[in-house]
């Protein structure tokens, strides 16, 4: 198997995971809530990491894009949307995974490159990180903090 092809099943099972934690939290309750963090985090840092590797952007966009996509499905079809502690709980594990995706991203950050260059890559990736992350942070407070 060649790496577009691995990069296209490590898309596809991340994004497969994440309808299918969020159609089993559909029926049973908060499930989907509460294994965001743990979910996310193995996509993020263990089925990604070919990917980081192929192009480190796209993987840092997709990432921040599974995290948005998944809290919208949440708050579309979990259980806890209802009531203010169940947005309360949704918000809560959000920034959880938020924080543990940020610390997985960086992580890679350092250990994705060769020698060559390696300050001037890792300084251009961790500020594209801080880029993403305040504007995923800036779509989760304006619009999916208000579902």
């Amino acid at each position: 198997m060649d790496i577009k092809d691995k990069n296209t099943l490590a898309i596809g099972l991340g994004l497969t995971l994440v309808t299918v934690s969020n159609i089993i939290g559909h029926f049973a309750g908060p499930f989907s809530i509460l294994a965001t963090p743990i979910l996310l985090t193995i996509i993020i840092a263990g089925i990604n990491s070919q990917l980081y590797k192929s192009n480190f952007i796209l993987t840092i966009v997709y990432n921040f894009g599974l995290l948005l996509l998944n809290d919208l499905l949440i708050r579309l079809y979990a259980g806890g949307t209802h009531d203010q502690v169940g947005k309360a709980l949704i918000s809560l594990f959000f920034i959880v995974a938020f924080v543990l995706a940020l610390i997985t991203m960086a992580i890679y950050c350092f250990i994705s490159f060769d020698e060559k260059s390696r300050t001037k890559k890792i300084l251009t990736n961790l500020f594209i990180i801080l880029i993403l992350a305040s504007t995923t942070g800036l779509i989760y407070a304006s619009a999916l903090s208000n579902l």
